[in-house]
């Protein structure tokens, strides 16, 4: 953004690198709820830490919302809430709701005022959810406790703060894309995959080609054709704008030549048969499913994915590449987090709330939630981990979170998309997909919408401005 103040592009080389590798761990002194003094506790695995000496009342009884629900987390939150409450008093029910009900259900509560307590939140949903009101915002939190983060996440709170003139989310761990891939099958072709700034979306799209192999029932790519298959897709038009999703005058990527070009050539994947037909359809699960069993060889996601790899899939048939660099040798990806917390504005339990964000952020307790769903831990002082070094696991994601070439796409701006994200970017893509319509004819239906979107945002407030992309390091 034009607003970005220069001082913060240029502290970001510094802060990056000390985040990730240093584990310097500051020390607290304020009132906030903290989580310096460490209380031992046998009523669960979670690690104990203290919320601090901030009164709370321990007759509360919080509501918590997780809107991508597993096994796995609910095991992990039930634990914690347990933990909380041993040291608190302070309840904390656990309540859920699919991911791909949950944006129509948080709306349904938001407008009822039945928001709960303490929520994971969907950052692409700030947008909304600022314009209804229905967040409270947590300035004074990160202003207290944000030099515990790492630099990421200060650099997202500075553009959030930016875009809706507040903070409103701590983020549950850090995500930043990359490509897993089916060493063994690359290994049995005798496929040499392109190393360093030749590793380009040419050469990925080139892989997911000899990855395919019908008569063996194998694709090329876990290509996601239903909610949020379009997010991979406006990342790669957007390397041809230097991370832009619009143009200097205003304009979107997707009414533009290029453009137009670039969506034709990401849906070519399926369009062409190296891709499963009924992906159109494919979420999230489908797509970690088919990989990690055995019919598709890439997949483009978050490091999440891994956890489901390490589960099902045998030592040394899989790894992880970066995300390909565009051809002016940018790498562009999308910086951000798995989900985030935040506290409905309509809470009649602040403190306790905010003694339960401030709990859940605590290294431990955040380390073994990141350890448990794939993620990039959120406090500096929990990148100690070998699990987070380079020949780790997460290697190539802590690579490119360090590449000075690496940039952080504009978005679309601070208005809502929420509805886009679930049926109209939806609907036009798979339009196109099952050739209902042209690439044109899609593409300028959602481009229209969004210019229109984005002229009304501009509108309302003089301090609007288009938003530019990042490159963290400069």
């Amino acid at each position: 953004m034009k607003k970005m103040h220069q001082w913060i592009c240029a502290a970001l080389l510094l802060c990056m690198t000390l985040a990730l590798f240093s584990g310097c761990a500051k020390t607290k002194t304020t009132t906030t709820p903290n989580t310096t003094d460490k209380t031992e506790t046998t009523t669960t695995e979670t690690p104990a830490a203290d919320p601090g000496t901030t009164e709370i009342d321990s007759d509360v009884t919080l509501r918590f919302l997780d809107i991508a629900p597993s096994p796995d987390r609910q095991a992990f939150y039930e634990n914690a809430f347990a933990d909380f409450e041993a040291q608190t008093g302070v309840k904390v029910e656990y309540e859920s709701v699919p991911w791909d009900d949950a944006a129509n259900k948080v709306t349904i509560l938001g407008a009822a005022d039945e928001l709960p307590d303490v929520m994971v939140c969907a950052d692409d949903w700030l947008g909304q959810m600022h314009e209804s009101g229905w967040l409270t915002p947590l300035d004074d939190y990160i202003a207290e406790n944000g030099e515990e983060y790492v630099s990421m996440c200060n650099m997202m709170w500075n553009l959030q703060k930016e875009t809706y003139g507040h903070v409103y989310t701590v983020p549950s761990g850090m995500n930043i894309k990359g490509i897993f891939y089916r060493t063994d099958w690359v290994e049995e072709i005798g496929y040499e995959i392109p190393t360093g700034d030749d590793w380009t979306y040419e050469e990925y799209f080139n892989l997911i080609k000899a990855l395919t192999d019908t008569e063996q029932k194998r694709y090329g790519n876990s290509f996601r054709g239903a909610r949020g298959g379009i997010d991979p897709c406006v990342i790669y038009m957007s390397t041809y704008f230097d991370g832009n999703f619009w143009t200097e005058d205003g304009k979107s990527i997707f009414n533009t030549e290029e453009g137009v070009e670039a969506f034709k050539k990401w849906y070519s994947i399926y369009k062409d048969g190296y891709v499963a037909k009924d992906s159109v359809n494919w979420g999230f699960v489908e797509m970690v499913d088919n990989f990690t069993g055995g019919l598709t060889g890439t997949i483009l996601n978050d490091p999440e994915v891994a956890a489901s790899c390490e589960a099902s899939m045998e030592d040394g048939t899989w790894g992880v590449l970066p995300i390909p660099v565009s051809e002016n040798g940018l790498r562009v990806n999308s910086c951000g987090f798995s989900y985030s917390y935040a506290i409905p504005s309509d809470t009649e339990h602040y403190a306790e709330a905010i003694a339960l964000l401030d709990y859940l952020c605590d290294p431990e307790v955040s380390a073994a939630f990141c350890k448990m769903g794939g993620y990039l831990p959120i406090k500096t002082s929990a990148m100690e981990d070998p699990l987070y070094s380079e020949d780790g696991p997460f290697g190539a994601f802590i690579m490119q979170a360090n590449d000075p070439n690496l940039v952080a796409p504009s978005g679309y701006g601070g208005f809502n998309t929420t509805d886009l994200q679930q049926d109209g970017f939806v609907a036009w893509t798979q339009k196109y997909m099952l050739d209902q319509c042209t690439a044109e004819e899609a593409c300028k239906a959602i481009g229209d919408e969004l210019e229109s979107r984005l002229n009304a945002w501009l509108a309302e407030d003089p301090s609007n401005e288009i938003p530019e992309p990042i490159n963290i390091f400069q």
